[in-house]
């Protein structure tokens, strides 16, 4: 036993050196103008050296923060990265990630685009790329009210995970496309602060048809609103928006208020409540219990199979077998907000058509900053 103790305590010092050692051997790295995620800079040709200018023999990895922040140019990734602490995109200066297909970015720690330095930075999740955040996803922080614009765009085909808070648009203004997937498995939504506690930005979030926004948590009222006036979410077509649990009422304080939108009409929103799939439940209605058993009775040698049984074909013992393990079991509820149907929609009368079309303007494109200090 004492041996064992030993061999315990000497297995969590290796690993505690192992994370001091790492921390050591962080380095700072910041993309010199544009190019692909893999290049090296010599010191004059595109690619990643040190933040002070000293040149490098890899890419960021495990413990390293990289900067993509020269001159609003682009870099690009079409592989699976090594594995860094943080990524930080227009820190002083603008600056574009794109991971497109094949592109694999994960990062231990945080993701900001827009860090400070009014300037404008911009990333996109292209078809086919996958970018894991292990900690927070930040968009346009920074010290000053007005300080960064952030553009994030999660293309078709794109998935972003993040494990922690969305902080977007806390002081500067961040405008967020989905027409693909974000997931989010931990903590809170916050647009338009940070915390709770660092307001003054916006963040619009559009989530186009075919998006995926799916959050972990929303707050609902008080002084921890997760949607700040000013900023707000807007979904198109078959875009959806899900939270964990039951947030209807919550969802439904936002869609009265005017933040929760359908297609940038007020009330324009469908909430509902759904159980979550679990196995075993083969008549979906969101728990396993005897109607489920009865399913399986019925339909013992179908060669389709049903639903939730984990894909084992033709109905048989494997599926009582997987009844009987799960009986008792529920499946997560789950708060879906989509575009309200055409049907439940007030038809307007043919006068308001004409008073709405008088009053339809043509929207001014917003300037971009720029900030462009001096590089080594």
């Amino acid at each position: 036993m004492k041996l064992f103790k030993i061999t315990q305590i000497v297995g969590l010092l290796s690993v505690a050196l192992a994370i001091v050692a790492e921390d050591a051997n962080a380095d700072t790295f910041r993309y010199r103008e544009g190019g692909a995620w893999q290049d090296i800079s010599d010191g004059t040709t595109p690619g990643w050296r040190l933040n002070d200018g000293t040149v490098v023999a890899d890419v960021p990895g495990l413990g390293d923060e990289a900067r993509i922040n020269w001159a609003v140019q682009t870099v690009t990734l079409d592989y699976e990265a090594p594995e860094i602490n943080r990524l930080l995109i227009g820190v002083d200066e603008g600056g574009v990630l794109e991971v497109n297909s094949g592109g694999k970015l994960t990062l231990i720690e945080d993701l900001v685009v827009g860090n400070n330095g009014f300037v404008d930075a911009t990333m996109d999740v292209n078809n086919g790329a996958v970018v894991d955040v292990g900690r927070i996803l930040w968009l346009a922080r920074g010290p000053n009210i007005g300080d960064t614009l952030a553009f994030f765009n999660i293309n078709e085909g794109g998935v972003v995970n993040v494990a922690s808070h969305l902080w977007w648009g806390s002081t500067g203004e961040a405008v967020v496309e989905i027409s693909g997937t974000l997931n989010q498995t931990g903590g809170i939504l916050g647009l338009g602060s940070q915390d709770f506690s660092v307001f003054g930005g916006t963040a619009t979030v559009n989530v186009r048809s075919g998006g995926e926004f799916n959050l972990n948590n929303i707050h609902g009222g008080g002084t921890q609103l997760s949607i700040q006036s000013g900023s707000k979410i807007d979904i198109f077509g078959s875009g959806q928006v899900t939270i964990k649990g039951d947030q209807v009422g919550s969802v439904n304080g936002y869609v009265d208020a005017g933040l929760i939108t359908g297609e940038g009409v007020q009330g324009n929103i469908d909430v509902s409540l759904t159980s979550g799939s679990v196995s075993g439940d083969f008549n979906e209605d969101g728990v396993v219990d005897a109607a489920d058993y009865t399913v399986y009775r019925d339909n013992v040698g179908g060669l389709n199979g049903l639903p939730n049984d984990d894909g084992l074909g033709v109905v048989g013992q494997l599926h009582y077998d997987l009844w009987e393990t799960n009986y008792g079991a529920e499946g997560e509820q789950l708060t879906v907000v989509t575009v309200a149907p055409a049907a439940a929609l007030a038809v307007p009368e043919p006068g308001s058509l004409a008073i709405v079309g008088g009053m339809l303007v043509v929207g001014s494109l917003r300037a971009r900053r720029h900030s462009v200090a001096n590089r080594v």
